[in-house]
């Protein structure tokens, strides 16, 4: 049988279109240079980069590995306004994330001054020390090299960006138990992958370079989440044995929830976290689509109702590409949608209860408060706990309004917390001459305790209280008890006051508020019997 093969002109203008397209793949093949590393070395391409430790590893305190073993040549890392050129979407909600920003934050920044201006453990070597932190902060600037007292390297935009797409993207292995950075790029061979013309003829091959999920499954697992959220301040800085600062991987991987394959990414890297964490709480395997806002906590870096100067300042300027891919209006409009999704996520992360018994008027009573950690996958609360902190205020009134007990305040005046609090959540951090760390000062921490320990995933914490009831009350007796958060302590901004130059007299005066988690309501029937007729009665039985 005969076939009459028709081409029509769309066919062969298709054909035509697809052989130019290999032809080019093919020449650029041939003739861009293949190199298998662009990577830097220590004391020759930086000769006096100080390595005072004895492991071979120039990012030490901080884990970070690259692939060949050496630095990040930093006049060719890409920043994240490169990738926005194709990947605009991406890159929008990443710059409203907290991830563009854990270098450039000025509450971040000034606490890395004072660990290696001021503290007793920075020493001769505090600027190398720094590298265990800046190895989550500012990745790009300790992989290109600079952590060391001789500046070598830069200005590079990418450097100063935070966690910026390149990093994650070119992860190949992770190791979260470590932490500290516990990663192994392959970072240095990108000029294969970010070549224009490259991506032009071959953008499955760059996409493969680049990690995307479906290449690279590293991605999308809790283990890499964890190389930087868990902090161990290595005996190199300072102690005799490790400090467990932040845990909050292993406190997921010992969870119900590693159990259950539910993974960090899927709550913190979807459009809509907290209708993620209610669909999962009601039983439901929710949909996800995924976003780069990294959701968490950070209620304060992304509160578009504060002053802009005030939000431009605390988040250390403006967002890179700025006026070029977003304007003004937009970033600080698409902030407040970070801010609503956080406090949304947060308000899903735990129930409250009181459970009340009948009181005697003129007697102490008792009630508790259930705290229960229904909707994190981690400890409630998790991270830097000697900053993130809850607690629990509880107010009782009368039928007329009457304050009859109330614990737990917040003074929004001075940022104090009730001296007699029942119950906050919070990890104190205690120096050689045991004093009291406020201010992040983590090279001196000597020994560590909990005024509260953290409640773990699907728990929760029981929490008494007793207090006098009125003689003459009038009653039901109104109970609220509300859950707050609080990113971190009002003594940590003594660390901008300090150090910050030029100063940002925006921040003068500035309270770090809370937000409210969850509330509940509750009333105590009161009987009017008085204590002294119940002890006659005591007496009368006594006699009988």
């Amino acid at each position: 049988m005969k076939i009459n093969m028709v081409i029509t002109r769309p066919v062969y203008k298709m054909i035509i279109v697809t052989a130019i397209c290999l032809v080019v793949f093919g020449v650029f093949t041939i003739a861009i240079p293949w190199q298998a590393s662009n990577g830097e070395v220590v004391g020759k391409d930086l000769e006096h980069y100080s390595m005072p430790w004895t492991n071979n590893s120039p990012f030490y305190p901080s884990e970070w590995k690259t692939k060949d073993d050496k630095l990040v040549n930093w006049r060719g890392v890409p920043s994240a306004t490169f990738c926005a050129e194709c990947h605009e979407k991406e890159y929008k909600e990443w710059a409203s994330s907290i991830h563009a920003i854990t270098g450039p934050d000025v509450i971040y920044e000034n606490a890395i001054s004072v660990n290696e201006l001021a503290s007793k453990h920075g020493g001769d070597l505090a600027t190398e020390k720094v590298r265990w932190c800046d190895g989550c902060h500012e990745p790009l600037g300790i992989l290109a090299g600079e952590g060391t007292p001789v500046p070598q390297v830069g200005p590079n935009e990418a450097l100063e960006e935070g966690a910026t797409c390149i990093v994650c993207h070119t992860a190949t292995e992770a190791r979260p138990l470590i932490g500290n950075g516990g990663l192994t790029l392959d970072i240095n061979e990108i000029n294969r992958y970010m070549s224009p013309a490259m991506i032009l003829a071959a953008p499955e091959e760059h996409a493969r370079g680049m990690q995307a999920k479906k290449h690279n499954p590293l991605l999308g697992q809790s283990e890499f989440c964890g190389s930087c959220h868990t902090e161990i301040r290595p005996t190199r800085v300072n102690g005799d044995f490790p400090l467990h600062f932040q845990e909050t991987f292993d406190e997921w991987r010992l969870s119900a929830y590693a159990e259950n394959n539910i993974q960090c990414q899927d709550c913190h890297m979807t459009d809509d976290p907290a209708g993620y964490v209610k669909a999962l709480k009601n039983g439901e395997k929710p949909k996800k689509v995924v976003s780069h806002r990294f959701v968490g906590n950070n209620y304060l870096l992304t509160d578009n109702t504060l002053p802009e100067h005030v939000l431009v300042a605390l988040r250390g300027g403006w967002v890179p590409g700025h006026n070029v891919f977003l304007s003004s209006k937009e970033w600080i409009d698409d902030l407040g949608k970070q801010n609503s999704m956080i406090k949304a996520l947060l308000r899903e992360a735990a129930d409250v209860k009181i459970n009340t018994r009948e009181a005697i008027a003129g007697e102490q009573t008792q009630l508790d408060v259930v705290i229960t950690n229904s909707g994190a996958g981690h400890n409630l609360p998790t991270g830097p706990l000697d900053q993130r902190h809850m607690w629990v205020e509880l107010t009782v009134k009368d039928a007329a309004d009457n304050v009859v007990y109330h614990n737990g305040w917040f003074n929004d005046k001075t940022g104090e917390i009730d001296p007699d609090v029942v119950a906050l959540y919070l990890k104190q951090l205690w120096d050689d001459d045991d004093k009291l760390i406020k201010r992040h000062i983590l090279f001196d921490v000597k020994r560590m305790n909990y005024l509260r320990k953290p409640i773990l995933a699907k728990e929760s914490d029981t929490i008494s209280y007793q207090f006098n009831v009125p003689a003459n009350v009038k009653g039901p007796l109104k109970v609220e008890s509300k859950l707050w958060y609080r990113l971190a302590l009002q003594e940590i901004l003594e660390n901008v006051k300090e150090f910050q130059f030029p100063p940002i007299p925006a921040l003068e005066g500035f309270i770090i508020p809370p937000v409210l988690m969850v509330e509940n309501k509750a009333n105590i029937t009161i009987s009017q019997q008085t204590a002294g007729t119940e002890s006659e009665k005591k007496e009368q039985t006594n006699v009988n």
